[in-house]
């Protein structure tokens, strides 16, 4: 199975505090370098132009040293503002294309990875959208930036995108299968963001990122079916994988039932790990100020809620969810919830997305493993 990809994103704003020292390269066949963000014209910009100089420099000497390749994200959640008024012409899509030539001959990097959140429908609240022609526009962009890096490098440079859990379908435009097989045609590999399924913004508790749902609900195996389904072949799909977890806070004890789906209070999310801040989109004002409630997998072994990977510490109750395949924490005293992923819920989704002829997983992110590496170990030994 070493043909099997392990795309690892790795957060630009890290700086320091996650070093390209502590990265597995012999593990992660490819680093998606996130984000080149768009929230102003046609192209991308860097947040810190100095230092991800340094970093992207160290990264792809890194990577390229031990066999694995360096992709430019672009976008994500707070940086997919400008993305649909910039397809939508050839004169800007090309603005777009030559700033990634440029910055693929700058940095001698692999290809580009468009995180478009979302083509067709509203992200963040302040992103433009066109639910007629995004996804299609998205092809011709995808298209010419085909034909553009293979005109300018001898070698194959490579072209990812951030899928989202349902495919495109045509109830969010006038995008159909077609099209979307067309986009698949024209990819190396389609990254499914097969997590935040379930969070503060639902009326109740439930997992992060399952294996499989009720009644029809959304999951990592849902989303890689919905994808096969519009056209897009297995061997250019990766499932993703989450090395974070969501808490919220339950309305009850959750231990007297034992079920994963329950009452939950509305509002902003609980305070997550100790990284958990305030934080305001400096670009979307329709984004408040809030507390995500994410907790890295590494800090809850770090910071008194997991004793080992699999098992809780008091007054922390673990339970797992067979359906969802995956683990839950409640705190009796606080009623906080935490969905989450461990070793065992990360080889269950591996093990699927092999069954399925995937092309490998994703993670999201890089920085949140333990220092012992448990989760990555999980996907390397089940990939």
């Amino acid at each position: 199975m070493a043909d099997k990809v392990v795309v690892g994103y790795l957060p630009n704003w890290l700086g320091e505090r996650f070093p390209v020292s502590s990265i597995d390269f012999s593990s992660y066949t490819h680093i998606n370098y996130a984000f080149a963000i768009m929230v102003s014209g046609n192209v991308p910009e860097w947040t810190d132009p100095a230092a991800i100089d340094t970093q992207l420099n160290q990264l792809v000497e890194g990577a390229h040293g031990a066999n694995s390749k360096v992709l430019i994200s672009i976008g994500g959640w707070s940086g997919s503002k400008t993305f649909s008024g910039m397809a939508s012409s050839s004169s800007s899509r090309k603005e777009f294309i030559d700033w990634n030539v440029e910055q693929i001959t700058k940095y001698k990097t692999d290809g580009v990875d468009i995180d478009w959140e979302y083509p067709g429908r509203q992200g963040v609240g302040c992103n433009a959208v066109d639910d007629q022609s995004d996804v299609s526009n998205l092809l011709t962009l995808l298209q010419e930036l085909r034909s553009a890096m293979d005109s300018a490098f001898d070698t194959h440079k490579e072209i990812s995108i951030a899928g989202y859990a349902e495919a495109f379908k045509t109830d969010i435009g006038v995008a159909s299968n077609d099209v979307t097989a067309a986009i698949g045609k024209v990819l190396d590999r389609v990254n499914i963001m097969s997590y935040d399924i379930n969070g503060a913004w639902n009326n109740q508790t439930g997992p992060n990122s399952p294996l499989n749902a009720p009644d029809g609900g959304f999951s990592f195996n849902s989303a890689i079916d919905a994808w096969i389904s519009a056209g897009v072949p297995a061997n250019k799909l990766t499932g993703g994988l989450p090395f974070y977890g969501r808490s919220t806070v339950a309305s009850e004890d959750m231990t007297k039932s034992g079920s994963i789906y329950q009452g939950q209070k509305s509002g902003d999310p609980p305070k997550g790990d100790s990284d958990d801040a305030e934080w305001q989109d400096p670009n979307c004002a329709k984004s408040p100020s809030s507390l995500s409630g994410l907790w890295k997998f590494g800090n809850l072994m770090s910071q008194g809620v997991l004793d080992t990977p699999t098992t809780a510490k008091a007054p922390w109750v673990r339970t797992w969810d067979k359906v969802s395949s995956t683990p839950w924490l409640f705190n009796p005293s606080t009623k906080i919830f935490i969905s989450y992923d461990d070793p065992l819920s990360i080889a269950a989704k591996v093990k699927s997305a092999s069954s399925k002829g995937l092309g490998g997983v994703m993670v999201w992110s890089i920085d949140q493993d333990s220092k012992e590496g448990d989760l990555l170990k999980a996907i390397t030994q089940n990939n």
